[in-house]
């Protein structure tokens, strides 16, 4: 597929000059050049202020962002959009915090307490879990606890995935060798 090599004539919004474009940019551009882009952009435009109603001036560039006058307005504007009280789910404590925030905990080391208590790991991180808890001290199947380095972690619905406690049990290898024999079929051949 060829491309039109028809010019569409233009005038630039900034300096009126006649200009020339191919057909794909006849839609979006406003200019002649990057020099008369980056003029236009500093022309200074005034807006009123959301807060206090004063006139200002600033850039063209900043007419989608500039909306307070000055930085005492802006934090005016800030207090005013609100907070939500939370419940920390950890210690139980009330806090204020910004609706955008959605926080669930007061504070960093709630977070970190919340999370050693619930247990829910990944599949590359269940052992060190469990170490770091003090839960690999024995087989829970024949009581093996001379080296407890040695001792696996067992899935008993053979998921990988579920890692709840309760799926979760420690066993020496021996054990854990004989608890999967158990679901290969053996055939005499």
């Amino acid at each position: 597929m060829k491309r039109s090599r028809e010019k569409f004539e233009k005038i630039c919004q900034h300096c009126g000059k006649v200009y020339f474009v191919p057909a794909y940019r006849k839609d979006n551009t406003k200019y002649c050049s990057r020099k008369c882009l980056a003029l236009a952009a500093r022309i200074p435009t005034t807006t009123v202020c959301e807060v206090c109603g004063t006139k200002f001036s600033h850039i063209a560039s900043r007419a989608n962002k500039a909306k307070y006058c000055s930085t005492k307005c802006y934090h005016i504007a800030q207090s005013t959009k609100g907070t939500i009280e939370y419940t920390c789910q950890h210690c139980g404590k009330k806090f204020l915090a910004a609706p955008s925030h959605k926080r669930k905990f007061c504070s960093k080391a709630c977070v970190n307490k919340s999370a050693k208590e619930i247990f829910i790991a990944k599949y590359t991180t269940v052992r060190k879990q469990m170490i770091c808890r003090n839960m690999l001290i024995k087989c829970e199947k024949c009581g093996y606890d001379q080296y407890p380095q040695i001792l696996g972690v067992h899935h008993k619905d053979r998921n990988r995935n579920n890692n709840v406690p309760a799926n979760l049990i420690i066993l020496c290898p021996t054990c854990h060798s004989i608890e999967h024999m158990k679901h290969i079929s053996h055939c005499s051949g």
